[in-house]
């Protein structure tokens, strides 16, 4: 194995699938896939059906494989940071509304422990 094909067929190793289940889900059958890691100039339209097969970035090894993904490593990134900026708006409403709710109970506590006390002396004071 040379190439293209190695870096596939480490790529499906490292995947944790198996090589009949990476090839399933590239849409090829296991002994295509067999004949795939043998090439060494292996295309880069099959790397990047395998690649979205078992969510591996060829890109770094060969950065020309962006141009055969149709959601190239900076399309993934961009949508990512924007669900991960959502996620964050999402997060600092729920921690500012459970700020607000602690302060109130606080306020509430505070109160109920001043009634308490005035009662406590109360009752010390009906003892006596």
């Amino acid at each position: 194995m040379k190439g293209r094909g190695k870096s596939l067929y480490i790529a499906v190793s490292q995947s944790g699938l198996s090589n009949k289940d990476a090839a399933e889900r590239a849409s090829y059958k296991e002994n295509t896939f067999y004949a795939h890691i043998k090439q060494e100039f292996l295309d880069f339209k099959i790397m990047a059906k395998y690649a979205k097969a078992i969510s591996h970035d060829f890109s770094m090894q060969y950065p020309e494989i962006l141009n055969f993904q149709p959601d190239n490593a900076i399309e993934l990134a961009q949508k990512e940071s924007k669900a991960y900026l959502e996620l964050q708006r999402k997060y600092t409403a729920l921690l500012e509304k459970s700020q607000l709710t602690s302060e109130r109970n606080a306020e509430k506590y505070a109160e109920l422990e001043n009634k308490y006390n005035a009662l406590l002396l109360k009752y010390n004071a009906l003892k006596t």
